[in-house]
């Protein structure tokens, strides 16, 4: 029986086979090194049990080798000219399946129910760097959140999402991840492992669902919006955020920091999770 060919090598053939050309506007940085893609699923623990979705599965090296790994794989690719190529490189792996959307425009719960039915799942991915703050808001927040997210982003990214309150990075994503799960850089990956190579140092991250959330606001939609608000205008005090995000006056805004304990003069990005929930939850006493 002759041997099969490598993913990559195969995914390499297809890409040049279709004359397919990468598009910068689409984010479009592939890996195709096996050996490195199967040492970033060893770090990332996909197993048999597993079901997987991957978001910008490129070319499909990725995608063949979850498939090896993982008992379903469900890729979402917005980009239609890759069709012929996924379906080259995926034809032996019958457990996995190429969506063709745009995932910022489907309901994550419905695509994950249509793909595992009310099975647990977790994210791993090569993400498009221009929308990794747009998917990791839908992942953490959405009704049917993954147990796990397994991610390559921007090293800049990462700083970001892996920041402390009180520093000039934390931000309404840092937050909102952290209130999901615990953050950690994985593997540092260099640029010319991408396909073309990027202009940016590039990190495997993941991030672990908690199996309980650090605090436990009244009404977890409020407290999002909460968050947003602290965010939102940065030179701000978080009163005034308040009161633009909420209609409020400023004497509603004050009692509703005192109320939570806070500082009237502080700025939302100098706020814990625990403050911000306290916040959240003064605001709901208020409306009720």
């Amino acid at each position: 029986m002759p041997l099969m060919p490598s993913a990559g090598l195969h995914a390499r053939v297809a890409l040049d086979k279709h004359d397919f050309r990468t598009s910068h506007a689409l984010g479009q940085n592939f890996l195709l090194d096996d050996a490195l893609l199967s040492h970033l699923l060893d770090l990332a623990d996909v197993s048999a049990q597993d079901n997987v979705l991957e978001i910008g599965p490129g070319a499909g090296v990725m995608t063949a080798l979850l498939a090896g790994r993982a008992q379903r794989v469900l890729a979402v690719e917005v980009d239609e000219r890759l069709r012929p190529v996924l379906e080259s490189v995926l034809a032996p792996h019958e457990n996995a399946s190429v969506l063709y959307a745009d995932f910022l425009k489907c309901d994550a719960g419905t695509l994950v129910d249509g793909a595992f039915g009310g099975a647990p799942y977790r994210v791993v991915a090569n993400l498009p760097y221009y929308i990794t703050a747009d998917i990791l808001l839908r992942l953490t927040t959405c009704a049917r959140r993954p147990e796990r997210i397994d991610i390559m982003v921007q090293r800049e990214a990462a700083e970001r999402i892996l920041s402390n309150p009180g520093c000039k990075q934390w931000c309404a994503l840092a937050a909102i991840v952290r209130h999901y799960g615990a953050a950690r850089v994985l593997e540092d990956v260099p640029a010319a492992a991408f396909d073309p190579p990027p202009h940016v140092e590039s990190c495997f991250l993941e991030i672990a669902r908690y199996a309980e959330p650090p605090v436990r606001p009244a009404d977890e939609a409020a407290f999002l919006r909460t968050i947003h608000a602290a965010f939102a205008m940065r030179r701000k005090t978080l009163a005034n955020n308040l009161k633009s995000a909420f209609g409020l006056s400023a004497q509603q805004a004050a009692d509703v920091l005192d109320r939570a304990g806070i500082d009237g003069r502080v700025r939302g990005e100098a706020l814990s999770l625990e403050e911000l929930a306290r916040v959240s939850d003064a605001l709901q006493e208020l409306e009720h």
